[in-house]
């Protein structure tokens, strides 16, 4: 799959429509999707689901380590910056890690 660019998503906050003023303001704002893997900053991602609310959350996954995130978790898991370094990986680091084994099949009764 190609990786598309990708487009920023309007989020809204607050109380929703105000109907008087003691509703409060009703904020929207344009907030960008994520353009890295915070786990091994690739570049290439996938927008894997989407919230049934609009807006609400939507789940990211890598190309290269398959980390997958949703946009509404913390920053120490969705942001490269904030993704804490033991956890950090590499190109190399995934390369050579060891592989996983497959789950055996189930045992019939």
């Amino acid at each position: 799959m190609a990786h598309q660019a990708p487009t920023p998503r309007q989020v809204t906050t607050g109380p929703g429509p105000a109907t008087s003023p003691e509703d409060g303001p009703t904020v929207t704002a344009t907030i960008a999707p994520p353009t890295e893997c915070p786990r091994c900053g690739y570049e290439s991602l996938q927008l894997l689901y989407s919230s049934p609310v609009a807006g609400a959350w939507e789940v990211h996954q890598c190309h290269r380590c398959l980390y997958c995130w949703r946009t509404c978790e913390p920053d120490r898991r969705t942001r490269r910056d904030a993704y804490p370094d033991s956890f950090k990986m590499t190109a190399e680091d995934i390369r050579d890690a060891p592989e996983v084994p497959t789950v055996p099949p189930l045992r019939q009764s």
